[in-house]
């Protein structure tokens, strides 16, 4: 873990001590398992603009939590459009939104995102399919925000 600071996302450790309170959301992912998030003013990822069309002007910020050694760890890498990211999940939150977050780390921070999302102050992309993301164990997390995953019959 590094104590890296970032304009965007502030202090890295904040964010580590988020993941760990909430390991167990992420028990049943696969290691290398990667969620992104990103300011929506910095990426220029708006909504309603077609994302062929997004072109970041240079890289950005992009807040990373990887599964690695049994946990989430947060860190800080650059983010230069979609079509190179390497993550599973995007989220992109407005200067409201990452505010918020920022604020709520100690608190209870999937029901926070699970707002923001509701309230479209944080879009939510996903790079692999369905399928894909079930055998990686995205069930727990994807549940924790409100989102219907596997729907109600299984």
């Amino acid at each position: 873990m590094t104590t890296a600071t970032d304009p965007t996302f502030g202090e890295i450790a904040p964010w580590q001590s988020m993941l760990d309170r909430y390991r167990e959301l992420f028990v049943e992912m696969q290691a290398g398992s990667r969620i992104g998030f990103v300011s929506r003013e910095a990426s220029g990822i708006l909504p309603g603009k077609r994302l062929e069309g997004v072109q970041v002007a240079t890289e950005v910020s992009m807040l990373a939590w990887q599964l690695e050694n049994g946990g989430m760890s947060a860190r800080i890498e650059r983010f230069a459009g979609m079509a190179s990211t390497k993550v599973d999940l995007l989220l992109v939150a407005d200067e409201e939104a990452m505010a918020t977050m920022l604020g709520e780390l100690e608190g209870d921070t999937p029901t926070v995102i699970k707002r923001l999302i509701r309230r479209g102050r944080m879009m939510f992309f996903v790079f692999k399919n369905k399928t894909q993301l079930q055998d990686a164990g995205y069930e727990d997390f994807l549940d924790s925000l409100g989102l219907a995953f596997l729907g109600a019959c299984r």
